[in-house]
């Protein structure tokens, strides 16, 4: 293959960075069927989702959704983030909130670290609807395969270590920036752009602030003069 012809979809990876070796070819073909699997999925959840709510959300939020609702008992942000191995606390607070807009979960408690979030009997009767229709359409395709349940659970038993590789991996990676630089691993600036970006959200960050101050002084005002 020439420099200037484009390789098809199938050889993209092949003896570019990511597979120098051949050693490496297989662990980028692996990567490249995660990111098949992760769009097929968000696809499928959002559209069923879509379907039975009424409401487009984003893949994480149904998937919040469906975690609350398991087994019907009020799970925490942070059990939640647990079952769903993210760390992101801030972002799963928003996936709630959205949620709790739209009707389908509900607050339990009024203290901050005991606050709890369960689903409300329409969030219920979304999910009950989303079960079915997996059930019709998804199980029933999966159903079509040769030895559906021994694959889904060899594939099963065979992910959770690599997830388990992967979390050491990132780990390793994490404690990077703490150890001395070598040649072998520089971390790479940000662009002008991004670091502009930073610091323009920092900015806006600063005038919410400022903005809630001055209220809360102008409030105050108010009240020492009634």
């Amino acid at each position: 293959m020439s420099s200037t012809q484009a390789p098809d979809q199938l050889t993209l990876h092949r003896d570019s960075h990511l597979a120098a070796s051949e050693s490496e070819v297989p662990i980028t073909e692996f990567e490249l069927a995660l990111h098949h699997i992760s769009a097929a999925f968000s696809h499928w959840s959002v559209e069923l989702n879509t379907y039975v709510g009424g409401a487009t959300l984003p893949v994480q939020d149904v998937s919040v959704l469906q975690v609350v609702r398991m087994r019907d008992y009020p799970k925490s942000a942070a059990e939640i983030g647990k079952y769903l191995n993210r760390e992101d606390a801030a972002n799963i607070l928003y996936s709630l909130r959205k949620l709790e807009r739209c009707g389908l979960i509900e607050k339990v408690g009024s203290a901050p670290r005991q606050i709890t979030y369960q689903t409300t009997s329409h969030g219920r009767d979304v999910t009950d609807r989303y079960a079915a229709i997996r059930r019709d359409i998804l199980l029933n395709l999966i159903g079509s395969l040769s030895e559906p349940t021994e694959l889904l659970e060899s594939l099963t038993k065979r992910m959770w270590p690599l997830a388990g590789l992967y979390e050491q991996a990132a780990r390793k990676v994490s404690v990077m920036s703490f150890l001395p630089s070598n040649e072998n691993v520089r971390p790479v600036r940000a662009s002008p752009a991004a670091d502009l970006s930073d610091k323009r959200a920092g900015e806006t960050r600063a005038e919410a602030r400022s903005t809630v101050s001055r209220g809360s002084r102008r409030s105050a005002r108010k009240v020492s003069r009634a």
